[in-house]
Formats: structure tokens, C-alpha cells, sequence
């Protein structure tokens, strides 16, 4: 009888436990690595509840599958800052296959930097800047133009009153090789002053409206994010 007795004490505790597991390990509470390589598992987990509470859910999105934010950042062209219908998405897809960490948006801010940067350095005649941020041809046409104002006396007296917008006029890409040429908008004042500090040309209280066409070129291949600038004109 006691020996009976055992038994049938043992088997509800083994019962109880069978049950405790199948409650335990039935459940999707935890991390799956499954799940995190499908990418969907907050959906099948919202999938799971819905089952569960069908009788108290009304849908509005007409049976679709919502898109993770990441999903449609990509679909978009948000990762790289250019909708996937401008006719530059696929250079610059390219252009981001190379370096992971190109995006327009920041390329476009840099490009605002350096705009002021090299006009001001022009303007002064400090070619020792200009040469890290210049392809060799365009240093030398800076150069020939500085050494002609100096020669006739004379100083850029330029100042940038604003830039409107900056816009990707055209972008290419060659094996490694990348250009992205800008379109910069904005207004200026634009004198020329001589030694005796009189205004040669220009207006200083009346800025005029520039527009101002920039090339820059990198390997995006290498490591160094600097992009030098090959080619200037005006619109």
C-alpha cells in the first residue's frame, strides 16, 4: 500500500512538472535568434495577440502587413537622403555600397562647409588651405587669379550673405571613382578694392544673387571621407 502510494505521488509531481514545462517553453516571450534573422518577430508576436483577441479587434489597414520603420526607410531611399525615383539614387547607391557611412544629406553639409571655406581662402590668398581641399588643376587657376590681383593691387573685399539651397546637379561614378556636382544658390556682396582701399568694382551695400556650379571627386574606395573639389563655374 505504501509502495502504491509512492507511485502515485511521483506521478503528480511528474505531472506537474510536464505541465510547468509545456507552459513554460510553449511561450514566445523570450529571445529567438530565429526570429531576429527573419526580422519579423514583433510582428508575429502582434499576429499571436490579434489570433487571441480577434473577437475585439477592428482592422484598418485591410489585411496588409505593417512595414518595420526600417523597412521603409530603405524601400524610400531615406538611407541615403535621395528618394528612389531621382535619377541619382542609383549613383549614389552605388557611392554608399563603397562607404556605409554616405548619406546625401551629410554630404550636403559638408559641401556647405567647404563652399565657405575655399571662397574665403580665396579671397585672402591662402593657397596653403586651398591645396588640401583643391584638385591640382583648380588650385592653379586660384593661384593664377590671386597672383594677378596682387599684382594689379588689388583685394577681394567678398562676402557671403546667404546660401538659399544647394542642389545635386548631376553625380557619376567610375569604378571607385565618385563626382557629385552641386548647384549652390545665394547671395553675395562682391567688391574689388585697390591698395588705398577704393572700390575698383563692385557694390558693398547691395549683395547680388550667385550661383555657383562645384564639382568634388573621391575614391570612395579609400578610407579618407575628404572629397576635393576638381572643377568650378557659373550658371
Amino acid at each position: 500500500m505504501d509502495d502504491n502510494f509512492f507511485i502515485i505521488v511521483m506521478a503528480l509531481v511528474a505531472g506537474f512538472i510536464i505541465l510547468q514545462l509545456r507552459r513554460t517553453l510553449g511561450r514566445k516571450d523570450g529571445y529567438d535568434s530565429k526570429d531576429e534573422k527573419t526580422g519579423d518577430h514583433h510582428l508575429r508576436e502582434r499576429e499571436t495577440d490579434a489570433k487571441r483577441n480577434s473577437d475585439n479587434v477592428i482592422s484598418i489597414k485591410g489585411g496588409d502587413s505593417p512595414k518595420s520603420e526600417f523597412q521603409e526607410r530603405i524601400e524610400d531611399g531615406k538611407e541615403i537622403g535621395i528618394s528612389k525615383s531621382s535619377p541619382h539614387y542609383e549613383t549614389l547607391e552605388k557611392i554608399r555600397q563603397y562607404d556605409r557611412n554616405f548619406n546625401l544629406p551629410d554630404f550636403i553639409d559638408g559641401a556647405e562647409y567647404a563652399y565657405g571655406m575655399i571662397l574665403n581662402a580665396y579671397w585672402q590668398g591662402d593657397l596653403k588651405t586651398l591645396r588640401n581641399y583643391l584638385s591640382r588643376d583648380v588650385h592653379g587657376q586660384f593661384e593664377e587669379a590671386i597672383a594677378d590681383m596682387k599684382e594689379k593691387g588689388h583685394s577681394f573685399n567678398n562676402k557671403i550673405e546667404d546660401i538659399e539651397k544647394i542642389e545635386i546637379e548631376e553625380a557619376s561614378i567610375q569604378g571607385s571613382m565618385a563626382e557629385i556636382t552641386l548647384r549652390y544658390t545665394g547671395h553675395m556682396t562682391v567688391v574689388i578694392r585697390d591698395n588705398d582701399d577704393n572700390i575698383v568694382s563692385g557694390d558693398a551695400d547691395n549683395p547680388v544673387p550667385v550661383v555657383d556650379i562645384w564639382t568634388f571627386c573621391r575614391d570612395v574606395r579609400r578610407g579618407d571621407p575628404n572629397w576635393t573639389l576638381v572643377s568650378t563655374s557659373n550658371a
